[in-house]
């Protein structure tokens, strides 16, 4: 790469030394692109932002959402809590969370969540019933 680079630079020399120019190149200029070169290079080429499904490992997140649907299956959950907005962020709040968060409890579930829910829910209320 190195000799490449050389090579390169000397041609240019010979070039600018041939030409009369003033103007000395140097081996940065490999990496530079001129404003106008770009500006074509952007209006001919159809710059999309990156979609997110691309991005991420598709085989991870087949792999996720068979999990998913296997605890469906296996619970005898019915499939329509999938569209569900608390069902995207439950998964929000898991997926935020990381690896290492630790599962409601049973009881957990039964006594305290629940009863946080309920008061979430009668907080609703009120709103509706003053109006």
């Amino acid at each position: 790469m190195l000799k490449e680079l050389m090579k390169f630079q000397i041609q240019l020399q010979w070039q600018q030394l041939e030409g009369g120019g003033s103007f000395m190149r140097g081996p940065m200029d490999l990496f530079m692109k001129r404003p106008e070169i770009a500006i074509a290079r952007n209006k001919k080429e159809k710059l999309r932002q990156q979609n997110i499904k691309k991005a991420c490992n598709k085989e991870a997140v087949r792999r996720v959402h068979r999990y998913i649907a296997r605890w469906f299956y296996q619970a005898g959950i019915p499939l329509n809590p999938v569209r569900l907005k608390s069902f995207q962020e439950m998964l929000w709040a898991v997926g935020s969370f990381g690896p290492n968060l630790p599962a409601p409890t049973y009881h957990a579930l039964r006594v305290p969540l629940l009863n946080e829910e309920l008061e979430y829910t009668k907080d609703l209320l009120k709103g509706h019933k003053e109006q």
